[in-house]
């Protein structure tokens, strides 16, 4: 290989997260970084990170010479970064997730089941003193193809020291 193909750097990240209990998430290639993005359902650790990162370096060596034209980093893919695979949607029962849908509602809920094709969020309408209605709890199931963006939004409970 004469040239970078990004396909084929999936595809060894793909292999190796499956031989490792990991899952990639996605490869990305900017100009010259190349960031691959993988994860487990107990969180990818930094030694695992960096033993994907060596493995992706070995192959690339062995196969083409464009290896020092661009630089390589191997990450989780962190919570500023959209859910994109059904195992991330997994990963998150029991956790609230901020999503946006197809039509731009958004909704902030608590994930309640989550399979291949779809999640189950549970949704928290609050009181509303106009009309005198009370808090209501809904359970409601979104299509992956429904959701435009999801995030774990972020943590607003800092202690103070």
């Amino acid at each position: 290989m004469d040239r970078l193909n990004i396909n084929q750097i999936e595809k060894w990240a793909d292999e190796y997260c499956s031989e490792n209990g990991l899952y990639l998430v996605k490869v990305e290639q900017s100009a010259n970084k190349i960031t691959v993005f993988a994860d487990s359902i107990d969180n990818i650790t930094i030694e695992q990170c960096g033993k994907l990162s060596r493995f992706l370096q070995s192959k690339l060596e062995e196969s083409t010479d464009v290896l020092n034209m661009f630089t390589l980093d191997v990450s989780s893919p962190g919570m500023s970064n959209p859910l994109i695979l059904p195992i991330q949607y997994k990963k998150r029962i029991g956790k609230k997730l901020d999503i946006i849908l197809e039509d731009n509602h958004t909704i902030e809920g608590t994930v309640l089941e989550a399979n291949e094709n779809e999640i189950k969020l549970e949704v928290i309408i609050p009181k509303n003193k106009k009309t005198k209605e009370e808090e209501k709890i809904i359970q409601t199931t979104y299509k992956y193809n429904q959701i435009k963006k999801a995030t774990i939004p972020l943590p607003t409970n800092f202690k103070k020291k």
